[in-house]
């Protein structure tokens, strides 16, 4: 089994949904990858979607991923901003060491945070990594954070997406769980014990390099730089090849 290609698990972001990401998606399983990219929980834009935080799309995940690793497949998890937090936490007792331990099959081989939120501090939320205050992007109303009109506006080219595509995208962005934004996190990247890399974005005006660079550095991560914003998947079709290029060299170690 161990020769077999991992499964990717590719956890999208707050706001943001598995369709948003299909330039990473379709290219990986053209190449043989499973990818496994549902929809997180504590996203969406109904009332379902209220009260969820990292635990649930925790759980969500493994319904998906404990049985291709009950077969004995490894698995390489990719977060993506927010969804760094649930990366970290889903390799809680399923790395391939901890399974193992348990006298299982498969496991989690390696993380890879894209421009992504790896916690290194545990109690930490995302919200007291903004400083406490949510940024004008986005407020609040009732269980949601929503996005306002700054979010990707008319002719801010900030985000690196292509002026033509945002007013499209904007429209199919989602609301998020307040308490997503909100809860402490309890299982941090520092805590993982699989191999982790981060990809730096050097040009991501939302969570600037020198921080990305910051969270590595404490969590224990190998730095991978790529002159890219918050989107690189979305702001091109060569930068979005060079993920998808990055998260299988990475795959194959």
């Amino acid at each position: 089994m161990a020769s077999q290609k991992p499964v990717i698990v590719l956890i999208h972001g707050a706001f943001f949904a598995p369709l948003h990401y299909r330039k990473l998606i379709e290219p990986l399983r053209a190449q043989g990858y499973v990818v496994i990219a549902p929809p997180m929980p504590s996203t969406g834009l109904d009332d379902t979607a209220a009260g969820r935080t990292y635990v649930d799309d925790v759980k969500r995940l493994l319904e998906y991923l404990v049985p291709y690793l009950d077969e004995g497949r490894e698995a390489v998890v990719v977060g993506h901003s927010q969804g760094g937090i649930a990366a970290s936490a889903l390799t809680e007792g399923q790395t391939i060491e901890d399974r193992k331990a348990k006298g299982l099959k498969g496991g989690i081989r390696s993380v890879i945070y894209l421009t992504a939120l790896a916690v290194p501090t545990k109690g930490a939320s995302l919200l007291g990594l903004l400083g406490g205050t949510p940024p004008p992007i986005y407020r609040a109303e009732g269980p949601f954070y929503i996005l306002t009109e700054l979010a990707l506006a008319s002719g801010d080219t900030s985000s690196g997406i292509p002026p033509e595509e945002q007013a499209a995208l904007s429209k199919s962005l989602v609301h998020q769980s307040k308490a997503s934004i909100e809860a402490p996190v309890q299982f941090t990247a520092a805590d993982v014990i699989a191999p982790k890399t981060y990809i730096v974005c050097t040009e991501d005006p939302s969570l600037p390099g020198e921080l990305q660079e910051n969270l590595a550095l404490m969590t224990g991560c190998k730095v991978v730089k790529l002159a890219a914003g918050h989107f690189p998947f979305l702001e091109s079709d060569e930068k979005a090849k060079a993920v998808v290029d990055i998260i299988v060299d990475l795959a194959g170690q």
